[in-house]
């Protein structure tokens, strides 16, 4: 059950995403992004997420809209105290997870699923 409700979730999430009128330009400084948590840092690899054929700026972005030039970072709305939207943990684990999982049932190489926390949460090494 939690199989096809995830199958079914990653694929409302990659058909669900809008075509923009222009594509937006992810700003240097944004095409890696690197998240500190509680476990240890999170590298997001953004410019290739954005590369993938599978993926368009609103499948993460999802209030973007096609007259838009720039776009709100993720913590705009997903704040560590809120329960909607989601906060940005639950909301990243869910996204991130699911569409990996999704594209790995589909016999394709993706990045971290759920259960391999220490594969996105790296911890600095102790000199």
């Amino acid at each position: 059950m939690k199989l096809k409700t995830l199958s079914l979730f990653a694929l409302f999430l990659i058909f669900s995403s809008n075509t923009l009128a222009e594509e937006i330009e992810i700003p240097a400084d944004k095409n890696i992004i690197q998240f500190d948590t509680k476990i240890g840092t999170v590298t997001f690899l953004h410019q290739m997420h954005a590369e993938l054929s599978i993926t368009e700026c609103s499948t993460c972005h999802h209030k973007i809209q096609p007259e838009d030039t720039t776009v709100q970072a993720c913590h705009e709305c997903h704040k560590k105290d809120s329960q909607e939207p989601p906060k940005a943990k639950t909301a990243f684990h869910t996204r991130c997870t699911g569409c990996h999982q999704y594209t790995v049932d589909g016999g394709d190489n993706a990045g971290p699923v759920r259960k391999k926390c220490k594969l996105c949460h790296v911890k600095a090494a102790t000199e």
